[in-house]
Formats: structure tokens, C-alpha cells, sequence
């Protein structure tokens, strides 16, 4: 590697413990989806492996929820340490997913930090991280999921209605994504790294509730700081690059499996960055997603509905 290029791996939505549809496996006690994330999962991380990567970003929703039980938590774990063990440094971004509601309460991810595992660091608040790798410093700006309780004094929102707090999150966080990308230094590679709903990004079906207008939304002209080399985005299931001129890559690698039937046709993936002379150039990896789909039959009265069904079904490899 030349001096001032590095390559990391840039993955998101990983939702380990979502088991819509599939069934418990009686030989391994395991949900069959939990078995299809995981298998995903460990590709992922095969590829920074392989790769040598100089770092992996993970921008947000380790889990189904903020309360993963003690299995999907090995399981996650597993794979982050496979990471600390080879030297390859991990920021984790905390995601709405990974939030309690509950204020004081642990992020489903603080336990990284806690054991201090080696190499891996959880951001829950904004901050500017200068990280060490073996191909020489990076500086990343972290920004979890904006909720009120980072932006808002209770004493603020007691008052406010909730469109109000949304738009005050709005107002303080875009605030703040400028004024943490002006603290970039020239030369050194800058990524910004944030779980968020992006104005203009397309929703592919799993998360509904930024276009209805309950959460804070952020136009690419204020996520895309021309100090910022590549912005990483998690929170939004479909790949997407939102860029307005390519500079910087506005990305979201989306989800690592299938969430639901509205991502059928998505492919599911992860992203390989370059960063070389503060341009920043990607390739978009497959990951073996379980494929979901869709089979229309047409019934007429003469038939037997069962059988015509099965017939149909047959024709498909759904193995």
C-alpha cells in the first residue's frame, strides 16, 4: 500500500434475532433465519479477513432489538472478535435498534466496551475518533442514531410537542455534522460514520417510519461535507450510494440478509473501500442471502387448489 491509502470494510443492518418466517431447527435449537444471518455475517467478515482490511465500520442495528438474548449476542460476538483477533480495528455506531428507551439503561453494544475488547470501539454520543491502523492514521467522525436525549435537555422537551423535537434533533444534529467535519485534518483519511434516515435515499420496504415523519430526516447536502472522504450510513435496508457529485460516496451498504418481502429483489451486501489521496472509490460484495419469493397462481373452479398450488410451487428452487 502507497502512503495515504487504506481499505476497509463498511457493513450495516445486520439484525441478528429477526425470525420472520423459518422455523426452530430441532437438531441445533437454532432458528433457521437466525442461521441465514449468521451465515451472512461470517461471510462478511471472511471478506475483511481476506482482504486484510485496515479497519471495519459498522454503522448501526446489531440486533432485532435493544434486548438481544444471550444466543444472539454469542453470535454477534463471535464474529466482532474473529476481528479483534486478526488486529483489525472496529468502530461500532450504536443504531436505533440498539437503543433502549429507557434512559441509563446499556445499548445492546456497551458491552464491547466494557470488556474494553481489543480494537473495538462502540460510539453511543458524537464524537471524533483518530485511529491507529496498519496502513497509518484515519479520523472518524461517529454519530449514532439521533435521539433526543443526545441532542435535548429533558427541561428543553418537556415543552415541545414531538414534530417539534424532531425538528429540533434535525436542526442541532445537521449542526453538528458540520461542525465535526471543519475539525477534519487535510491528508489523513476522513470518514463520517452515522446511523440515520437520509432525505433522499429510497426504503425498501422494512423501515417505514422516517417517511411518515416520526424521525429525523437529513438531506445529502448536509451529510456530504466535502471534508469527508466517504460517508458510511447504516439504518436503510436497500444499497444505495445518494452522492451528489460522487465526492464524497454517500452509502448505505443496506441490510446484510432479508428483512421482509419488500426487499425480495434487493441485493444483499457489503462494501469494500478504498480511500487513496481523499478520493474514495468502492465496491459493492454479495453476501448469500436467503432468496425470498414471490408465486402467483391463478385458481379456476375445476381445480384442486392444493395440488394446482404445489405444482407451482415445485417449479422453484427453494432449497
Amino acid at each position: 500500500k502507497g502512503k495515504n491509502q487504506m481499505k476497509f470494510l463498511h457493513i450495516a443492518d445486520i439484525h441478528l434475532g429477526m425470525e420472520n418466517y423459518g422455523r426452530m431447527d430441532p437438531s441445533t435449537g437454532l432458528h433457521t433465519r437466525l442461521k441465514d444471518f449468521i451465515k451472512c455475517f461470517s461471510f462478511a467478515i471472511e471478506i475483511a479477513l481476506e482482504e486484510k482490511v485496515d479497519l471495519v465500520i459498522f454503522t448501526g442495528d446489531a440486533y432485532k432489538n435493544s434486548n438481544p438474548n444471550p444466543t444472539h449476542q454469542r453470535e454477534f460476538a463471535r464474529q466482532i472478535y474473529r476481528l479483534s483477533k486478526a488486529k483489525i480495528p472496529v468502530i461500532m455506531i450504536n443504531g436505533n435498534h440498539d437503543n433502549p428507551i429507557s434512559f441509563g439503561k446499556a445499548t445492546s453494544l456497551d458491552i464491547f466496551d466494557t470488556l474494553n475488547v481489543s480494537g473495538v470501539k462502540v460510539v453511543t454520543e458524537p464524537e471524533l475518533l483518530n485511529i491507529e491502523t496498519k496502513a497509518g492514521p484515519v479520523q472518524v467522525f461517529g454519530l449514532p442514531w439521533p435521539t433526543k436525549n443526545l441532542f435535548l435537555t429533558k427541561e428543553e422537551y418537556k415543552d415541545f410537542t414531538d414534530e417539534e423535537i424532531t425538528k429540533e434533533i434535525q436542526k442541532r444534529a445537521s449542526k453538528k455534522i458540520k461542525e465535526f467535519a471543519r475539525m477534519m485534518k487535510p491528508g489523513i483519511p476522513a470518514i463520517f460514520a452515522a446511523h440515520l434516515a437520509a432525505a433522499e435515499a429510497t426504503y425498501s420496504g422494512s423501515e417505514r417510519s422516517a417517511i411518515i415523519g416520526r424521525d429525523p430526516v437529513f438531506s445529502t447536502q448536509v451529510l456530504a461535507q466535502k471534508e469527508f472522504d466517504y460517508v458510511a450510513l447504516g439504518h436503510i435496508h436497500k444499497f444505495q450510494d445518494i452522492s451528489l457529485d460522487n465526492h464524497p460516496p454517500v452509502v448505505y451498504p443496506g441490510s446484510i440478509e432479508r428483512i421482509n418481502f419488500g426487499e425480495e429483489k434487493d441485493d444483499k451486501g457489503v462494501c469494500l473501500v478504498n480511500i487513496e489521496k481523499g478520493k474514495a472509490s468502492y465496491e459493492f460484495i454479495s453476501l448469500p442471502a436467503r432468496k425470498f419469493i414471490t408465486i402467483d397462481v391463478v385458481i379456476n373452479e375445476e381445480q384442486d387448489p392444493t395440488n394446482t398450488l404445489i405444482g407451482e410451487i415445485e417449479k422453484y428452487d427453494l432449497s
